[in-house]
């Protein structure tokens, strides 16, 4: 009798236990009252090279363009994403405080204590609402605005159930301004999961864009392709590393020249939680 009432007792703690999930599911949860810390290294290489009649190169060369003309732009922030109690309508407000911003050349493109306010509804990622600095004019608050945003952009996935192996894409549309013109893109990224270790999900990363000219324009031609990782945190909700490595290829014919475009983009973030 005792024999069956154990076996009857396992039964009903096996029955009433909650079911393991079948796959992990990648949401980026930012908890209420903590201090995230977040380091970001944004870089690019441009080259652009001109070919083409002898009078459009004397003309470049008179308007002293070199050729090929080279740019390097590279810079890295620290910030800390601080998030509040919450309201009564659920929702967590959050500040993001831009605490070092420095270019390549040493030159602190972001005023120290620059504060990006907003919040978090129903479990979703920051949405920024305004920009407080003594610094900046309006227009310099708006970029600064669009960069906040965009920095949690890409950390807004598909809610999806996923085993080792699995993989998902995203788009996001976008527009390159050239000579004139605009150039409508779709970035397609892919994310598959490698695998699991110590509660840490590593995925892959690839990219490829797609370039159309807004206008019928044969004189266009695009590609792009990219590489990267990510590595996510199950128990915190948190990406704690991401990086992505594109190269872009552009070439555009004009009336006298023509110039061929080739651009290398490197973007990595680390996010940590501080110790409260």
């Amino acid at each position: 009798m005792r024999k069956t009432i154990g076996i009857l007792l396992i039964i009903t703690q096996f029955s009433c236990s909650k079911p393991k999930q079948d796959g992990l599911i990648l949401k980026v949860q930012f908890q209420p009252e903590k201090i995230y810390c977040i380091s970001t290294i944004r870089g690019s290489e441009t080259v652009i090279t001109y070919s083409g009649q002898d009078i459009a190169m004397r003309k470049l060369k008179s308007m002293r363009v070199k050729n090929p003309t080279i740019s390097n732009v590279k810079t890295k922030s620290d910030t800390e994403l601080i998030t509040e109690k919450k309201s009564a309508d659920s929702s967590i407000p959050v500040s993001l405080i831009y605490k070092r911003t420095m270019s390549l050349n040493g030159k602190n493109e972001i005023p120290e204590g620059t504060v990006v306010t907003g919040e978090i509804k129903a479990g979703h990622l920051p949405g920024f609402k305004s920009v407080a600095s003594e610094k900046f004019d309006f227009d310099q608050k708006k970029q600064l605005l669009q960069t906040a945003r965009s920095t949690f952009e890409h950390l807004d996935f598909p809610e999806q159930q996923l085993k080792i192996g699995d993989q998902f894409s995203t788009d996001h549309p976008g527009s390159i301004p050239m000579e004139g013109s605009v150039i409508e893109t779709v970035v397609t990224t892919t994310y598959k999961l490698l695998g699991i270790k110590n509660s840490m999900a590593q995925f892959e990363l690839s990219q490829s864009y797609r370039m159309t000219p807004k206008m019928n324009d044969n004189s266009f031609s695009g590609k792009g392709f990219g590489k990267g990782k990510l590595i996510f945190d199950i128990e915190n909700g948190l990406i704690t590393e991401y990086s992505m490595k594109t190269e872009l290829v552009m070439n555009k014919k004009l009336d006298y020249f023509e110039f061929d475009l080739r651009t290398v983009n490197e973007f990595s973030q680390t996010t940590k939680i501080a110790k409260q």
